[in-house]
């Protein structure tokens, strides 16, 4: 009998694991701290005793705050490294669970039972998976019903890696996002060492906004909010300070969907 073709591979990050931990350490890097962490909590709402899944979770950074509210969180990666660095970065290990396993094979991990989570997270991290419908039926199928999964990722709208960059317009002395390409959907290698080690690459996966909202419905999961996160990083002091803020605070950094368990 032939094999089954197997799934596409995800974006391996044990060869930056390392790396990446020690960019995060603790408590995350700026953005975590000021943007991403605090967003994800408010629309999350999590409370003592509530069961959260984070799909993706790295090193443990948004578990652990999770698990700060009082609330009961599995981490799951596919990266050993990064679960061995989550494991031990673990502040409260009465709340803090971390397996290795493929985001798009939730429903097949032993300890993972169907209807068992309130909520769930995926934070910068569904953008460098792929497909998506693997990812979003498992975590449905995990999810109680009207459970919700918030999902952030850099703004696919604002961001497309290789065709999106910040322009200056001298006439109008106004900074504009500049964006080529938005359709398509791109499989692009990031490098992890800018300017410095530019063999060592991870995979992001640029998509339009139709893929993830369709996708999430035909698995069952339906947006009810949506949240555009600036960024927290003021513009450097001097004459253009003012038309750099005003693009800062109008176009966003992050996109947060929160969808429902129908």
């Amino acid at each position: 009998m032939k094999p089954s073709n197997p799934l596409p591979q995800p974006s391996d990050w044990d060869h930056v694991a390392e790396w990446y931990d020690q960019q995060l350490q603790d408590d995350g890097q700026t953005h975590h701290r000021k943007v991403i962490i605090p967003g994800a909590l408010r629309l999350l709402g999590c409370a003592v005793g509530q069961r959260v899944l984070d799909i993706a979770c790295g090193q443990g950074v948004v578990c652990r705050a999770i698990a700060e509210t009082g609330a009961n969180i599995v981490g799951v990666d596919a990266s050993e490294n990064l679960i061995a660095l989550a494991r031990r970065r673990c502040r409260y290990p009465d709340r803090e669970l971390y397996l290795c396993g493929d985001a798009r094979r939730l429903g097949e991990m032993p300890g993972l039972l169907p209807g068992s989570f309130d909520s769930a997270v995926c934070i910068l991290a569904i953008q460098n998976m792929t497909p998506l419908s693997p990812v979003w039926q498992g975590c449905r199928r995990l999810l109680k019903a009207g459970g919700h999964l918030l999902v952030v990722m850099v703004h696919p709208c604002f961001r497309v890696p290789r065709h999106s960059s910040w322009q200056w317009d001298q006439q109008a002395a106004a900074e504009y996002r500049r964006i080529d390409t938005y359709l398509t959907s791109e499989k692009v290698p990031i490098g992890m060492h800018p300017g410095q080690r530019p063999d060592i690459t991870t995979l992001t996966f640029h998509r339009p906004l139709q893929a993830y909202f369709n996708t999430l419905s035909s698995a069952g999961l339906l947006v009810d909010h949506m949240d555009e996160w600036i960024s927290h990083k003021s513009p450097p002091a001097g004459k253009r300070f003012t038309a750099l803020d005003r693009s800062r605070r109008e176009i966003p950094l992050f996109l947060a969907l929160r969808v429902r368990a129908v």
